[in-house]
This record gives structure tokens, sequence and C-alpha cells, in this order.
């Protein structure tokens, strides 16, 4: 737990704030981790669970445990207090489960409080363009997986936080419309193709908006996992996974 952030981790919260420490010189460095052996090493563990393991799967799944542990973690701050917390690949560490999972991660220190303007911009640079772009593109480089389900991963993590905080904090909030404004615009504020547009649709059907990936996370293609309830390909009926 980060103590300066205690106040927001409460109640409900409190099980995201074990997910981040403070370590100035982190025993596995983000950034060496994932352009190191220490990677496969790690999804090798991870895919155990699995008697049929596809890289691309293992990949994906690996991925999601990344994303649903850091990206609650940060967000809340931010939409709450616009606490912008240090996350360069370069100076954090990671943890990992004896499972091979992600478990948790270390900052190099608090960061700071940001009072921001109610029509300011760029909230949430510190979490898209300077540690998913980044990470991504390692990961990408790293794994048969490509980029772009490697953002939808993270995407739909990303519009699920947001979608609870405005019924929290109601979508008038200015973080929680600047978030749904990056989700909205196919291009970002530097005019290049915004890789979270549109993580997530909501198809009617039958009267009942149904929450649907824009793009398939691949892990169907592991027999024992099947199809996640939002995919969006044609199949047999989902198995309630993520």
């Amino acid at each position: 737990m980060i103590p300066e952030l205690s106040h927001i981790f409460q109640g409900p919260f409190g099980a995201l704030g074990e997910t981040l420490s403070i370590d100035i010189a982190p025993t596995m460095p983000l950034g060496n981790f994932c352009s190191s052996p220490q990677l496969h090493n790690t999804l090798d563990i991870f895919a155990r669970r699995w008697p049929e393991r596809d890289p691309r799967v293992v990949a994906t799944q690996w991925s999601k445990t990344y994303f649903s542990t850091l990206l609650p973690a940060v967000l809340l701050p931010c939409l709450l207090h616009d606490w912008h917390l240090p996350l360069s690949p370069q100076k954090m560490g990671i943890r990992i489960s004896a499972a091979g999972a992600v478990s948790g991660f270390e900052l190099p220190s608090s960061g700071g409080h940001r009072n921001a303007q109610e029509k300011a911009s760029g909230r949430f640079d510190f979490l898209v363009a300077d540690h998913l772009r980044p990470i991504i593109e390692m990961l990408a480089a790293a794994t048969p997986l490509p980029a772009k389900v490697l953002w939808s991963n993270a995407g739909n993590v990303f519009e699920n936080v947001v979608g609870r905080a405005s019924s929290l904090l109601g979508h008038d909030h200015p973080a929680v419309r600047e978030a749904m404004a990056i989700m909205a615009d196919r291009r970002n504020a530097t005019g290049r193709a915004n890789p979270l547009f549109e993580p997530i649709r909501y198809i009617n059907e039958g009267g009942k908006n149904m929450r649907q990936r824009r793009i398939c996370c691949l892990r169907y293609f592991t027999p024992e996992l099947g199809y996640c309830k939002s995919c969006p390909k044609p199949g047999p009926e989902p198995d309630g996974g993520s």
C-alpha cells in the first residue's frame, strides 16, 4: 500500500491498494523483464495450467492478469483525485506469483497530486502514452500476440473501470468525460491512430444491451477456455470467462 493513497484504497477498494508498493530499487525492473528471458520463463510457468498450450492464448491470458492488476489501481486515484502515479517501465518493478501471473507492481515513488482544471486534457497520458504504449510494444515484440489484441485487452479493463467510475461519479465528471472521449476518438491528440478507440461495443439483442469486445482476445484457441463472455466472434455460447 502506498501511504499517500490509503484514503482512497479503503473499504471495497482496499485490495486494489495492495497491488502497489514503493521500491526505489525493484528486484525485477519491468523494462528489463519484458525484454529478457524472464518473461518467457514466466509465460512457461503460467502455461502449465492448460494441457494444450497455444502460445497466443498463454500470452493473451497472461496480459489480462497484467492489465487487470495495474489499471484499476492506477485509474481509481486518477479518476477521483487526478493523482498521477510514476509508471515509467524503466523505473518500476513487477511482482509475479508462483503460478506465473502478475500480482503487483513496485513504483519508484508515490507520485504527485495534480489539481486539473475542469477542461484540462491529458489526464491519462501518464498511463496510456507513458506506460501502455511502450509496454505493449515490448510485449508484442516478445510474444506471438499482435499489438492490437494487447491494446484490446487493456481497453477492455479501461472501459470497465471507467464505466464503474461513471456510475459513482456521474457521466459529467471531468475525468470520466475525458476517459470516455479517449475511447470515442479514432485518433489521439497527436493525430496518431488511437489504439484505445472503442474497445467495447454495446449490441442490442432482444432489447438488452450486450457488452461485446471489438477485437477478439484469441483465448478460444485453447479448448478449455472457449469463448469469453464478451467475444465478438460467432460461435458456441460464451463460458463467462474473461
